[in-house]
């Protein structure tokens, strides 16, 4: 290792051969942020869906000063979704857009006062005990405008015993490395249940006060690692939830088994599952018959399931079961109960997994090894599964310290379906046959993604990493760019996939994380693009407007090189040379660093616009380049 300053270090990398900067940012430490002290009113605080209700109660207080607490009551009877509370900096969360954000990152944790109301028919235990399947006590997430953009978990919190005798303090710490907490609008207080408890019913009430997120200091600046991906259909975990599925599904639904002459196989040749530090991470097949919903959770939802699954653990070795349900909807207590069929193990997670049915009733399961478990399916569930049958393979996490893992598949065979072609696709090299398989997973877009055989790096940086780019260069000494893949957060890191044509040089090269500082503001106009580096950071000539027709505007936050700062996250508002000018919204805060606004010019001949920023007064206005209104 070799010092360039005393705040950039460089570092050579044994596993593939390229250079790592990890480049430290100076912060400025959070002060405190207060989200509600409910002193006079409930403003900035309200039920996004659901049928809770936030309001004022001046005759509860948790600081004796007689101002008032925030009383949130509902009936389970009336809807799943019983508690869904918002609460941003200003304003009500769904009239004021505008309303300012913020990094959660950058505190340490939520603080807030509750108390419980006991003259509610549910108790503290009857509420913090969830329904299989449901949510117990109160979860909460983190929020942006609008339509809850961005919705991870911070914390599941149990409501005190204590509250029901009177206010309880509840600290909740917040985990910088949360995918998606940044930026923010607000927090939401949020609990889901299940039909069955919506049918018992049963009302509840409590108070909140002083809801403050505590400052702390600057996180860490992130660091780089690499990794080699392993090619073939990666099915990842790439959401907040640990019971988030993410799945392909055949097209076709004759799929089924039952009624066969011969055997029925179905396979899969496994390249990849999870690594051994994270055992038990899930693969599986599900068999669903009938005409299943578009829903990724068929083994929850769906009243007939059965569940193929295969474990990986922590020796290397590999667990695999069979177990199933029927006539069950919005439950899977049977398939943890009398639907377990057994299992087998395996020295390995590697190589083709088979199970096989033979005469409906009789299953094989044969493991790469050559391990075997043969199991019978009772004779009287027989006519259920013989039905249409629609082919599930995914993965589901099943704890939260799994999220980020990977199963990877080069390839899933079905053989010996009375009602439908064999099946043989091959994930290597080839992208998912769109004629036989469609994505039904949490994530469409990452959840199920293809890993090219020219894939050469898989490219991980810790969060929270606001405002940090990644950038490469054949050499120590630059010219530095930025690859186009832009990745995804999950599991606490910023994953990026590099293929052979975004490496920085042909044999050797170096990659570092760059913060850019928010500095100045940029207009583009409909007919202009970005141009960061170029003195002008834009490139093009504004189209002529036609007077009372809306046309889109650009503003982006940006660094000294025209590049835009992600951490800009200010209020900015428009105006025009044109007094008759209407814009939508007026004043709106940028969302990592932009922001979109419709405006319509109506006096005739060259126009401009102007941007100034609310938030922050030093920063200069920026005008755009005249338009011609005609």
């Amino acid at each position: 290792m070799k010092t360039r300053s005393n705040t950039t270090r460089w570092f050579k990398s044994a596993l593939v051969g390229l250079g790592l900067t990890a480049c430290t940012a100076a912060g400025l430490a959070a002060t405190d942020l207060v989200l509600g002290t409910f002193d006079s009113d409930v403003a900035g605080w309200g039920t996004a869906w659901g049928n809770a209700t936030a309001q004022h109660d001046p005759a509860e207080d948790n600081t004796g000063n007689g101002g008032g607490a925030c009383y949130i009551s509902a009936d389970f009877s009336a809807d799943q979704n019983t508690l869904t509370i918002y609460g941003c900096i200003e304003g009500n969360p769904w009239w004021h857009p505008s309303s300012a954000n913020f990094n959660l990152s950058e505190y340490e944790s939520i603080e807030f006062d509750i108390k419980w109301d006991t003259s509610k028919s549910l108790s503290i235990a009857e509420f913090n005990s969830p329904p299989q399947g449901g949510e117990g006590g109160i979860t909460i997430w983190a929020v942006d405008y609008p339509g809850f953009n961005i919705r991870p978990t911070i914390s599941n919190i149990q409501v005190p015993d204590a509250a029901a005798n009177g206010w309880v303090h509840i600290s909740v710490p917040i985990n910088p490395a949360i995918a998606g907490i940044d930026p923010s609008k607000g927090i939401v207080f949020k609990k889901w249940i299940t039909e069955a408890q919506k049918n018992a019913g049963g009302t509840y009430g409590f108070w909140v006060d002083n809801v403050i997120l505590k400052g702390t200091t600057p996180p860490p600046p992130p660091s780089l690692s690499l990794d080699k991906p392993i090619p073939g259909l990666a099915f990842v975990a790439a959401t907040g939830g640990q019971w988030d599925r993410q799945n392909i599904r055949t097209l076709g639904d004759g799929y089924s088994w039952v009624g066969a002459t011969g055997p029925v196989s179905y396979s899969l040749t496994v390249a990849k599952l999870a690594d051994n530090a994270h055992p038990d991470f899930q693969l599986h097949i599900y068999f669903v018959p009938g005409t299943p919903d578009n829903r990724a959770d068929a083994d929850w939802h769906e009243p007939n399931v059965l569940l193929w699954r295969i474990m990986n653990q922590a020796s290397g070795a590999a667990w695999s079961e069979v177990r199933y349900k029927t006539n069950s909807p919005d439950d899977n207590g049977i398939l943890w109960g009398a639907g377990n069929l057994g299992g087998v193990w395996d020295p390995t997670t590697l190589g083709t997994w088979t199970i096989t049915f033979d005469h409906d009733t009789n299953i094989t399961v044969t493991a790469p090894s050559g391990g075997t478990l043969a199991t019978n399916l009772p004779p009287d569930i027989i006519p259920i599964f013989n039905n249409t049958m629609k082919i599930y393979v995914g993965i589901v996490p099943n704890s939260l310290d799994r999220i980020g893992q990977m199963a990877v598949l080069t390839g899933v065979k079905i053989t010996g379906t009375p009602n439908a072609p064999a099946v043989d696709s091959n994930f290597l090299g080839q992208p998912l046959d769109t004629n036989v398989w469609e994505i039904l997973a949490s994530s469409a877009t990452y959840g199920v993604q293809e890993i090219p055989t020219d894939a050469k790096y898989w490219v991980d940086w810790t969060l929270p990493a606001m405002g940090f780019v990644l950038e490469g260069s054949p050499t120590v000494l630059g010219p530095w760019t930025s690859p186009a893949p832009t990745g995804f957060d999950v599991g606490g890191k910023h994953r990026v996939l590099l293929r052979q044509g975004d490496l920085p040089g042909p044999d050797a090269g170096f990659w570092r994380l760059v913060k850019r500082e928010f500095k100045k503001l940029q207009i583009l106009l409909p007919g202009e693009t970005a141009a960061p580096g170029t003195p002008t950071g834009k490139t093009g000539t504004p189209i002529p407007q036609t007077a009372g027709v809306p046309f889109d505007v650009i503003v982006n936050g940006v660094d000294d090189n025209w590049n835009i700062a992600s951490i800009a996250l200010d209020v900015v508002r428009l105006t025009s040379t044109d007094e008759w000018a209407e814009f939508s919204p007026q004043q709106t805060a940028l969302t990592r660093g932009t922001a979109t606004f419709t405006v319509t010019l109506w006096t005739g001949g060259e126009q401009t616009i102007t941007v100034s920023d609310v938030t922050d007064s030093n920063k200069a206005d920026a005008t755009s380049s005249p338009v011609t209104v005609q």
